[in-house]
């Protein structure tokens, strides 16, 4: 069984909550990203690591990308993202993969709110074993490069087209309940 380090932001509470249900497997040690603030190296035994956070207009919180720069662990493992929401969580992403690339680190596993509430329609818990799943079995999940190629340029536009319209109509009903949540308050 493989032996997996969490850093979560702990000042927000969807990373909290994501952290307690990776707490609950064995082999998975969830670590708040603020403990290590002060730390000038950051060491990890395990083998695998992820990081969970809540994108902060498109960036990633400090907590989260300090221990991303300043950590030392497996370059030759596959690592994970998780972005629990947030406004631009796509652009955090690519942050995230571009501090950690440069860093020689491999990420393969990637994860968001929209991705996995709205597109695979599972709960937290169920998202948790998901990624658990595909960590342990070495697969990064994602369309594969075969399933694109035996389609046209044309129906390929069509179909990421389709994709984007999705996302876009999904964040303007998270605005709008967030504008309703606040006006009540």
């Amino acid at each position: 069984m493989k032996e997996i380090t969490i850093y979560y932001d702990d000042t927000k509470q969807s990373c909290q909550t994501v952290a307690r249900e990776f707490s609950k497997y064995d082999n998975v040690q969830c670590k708040k990203a603020s403990d290590y603030e002060d730390q000038k190296i950051i060491f990890t035994n395990r083998e695998k690591v992820g990081f969970v956070f809540e994108s902060q207009k498109g960036k990633v919180p400090y907590g989260v990308s300090h221990v991303m720069w300043k950590m030392v662990g497996d370059k030759t493992k596959d690592h994970m993202l998780c972005v629990t929401g947030g406004s631009r969580e796509f652009n955090a992403v690519k942050t995230a993969c571009s501090d950690l690339k440069q860093r020689g680190y491999h990420i393969s596993h990637i994860y968001t709110k929209y991705i996995l509430t709205e597109k695979y329609k599972l709960s937290i818990e169920d998202s948790v074993k998901k990624i658990l799943s595909d960590m342990m079995a070495d697969q990064a999940d994602g369309p594969d490069k075969e399933e694109y190629k035996a389609h046209s340029g044309k129906e390929l536009r069509r179909f990421l087209y389709g994709e984007l319209k999705n996302y876009r109509t999904y964040r303007k009903q998270e605005r709008k309940s967030e504008r309703k949540t606040t006006s009540v308050l």
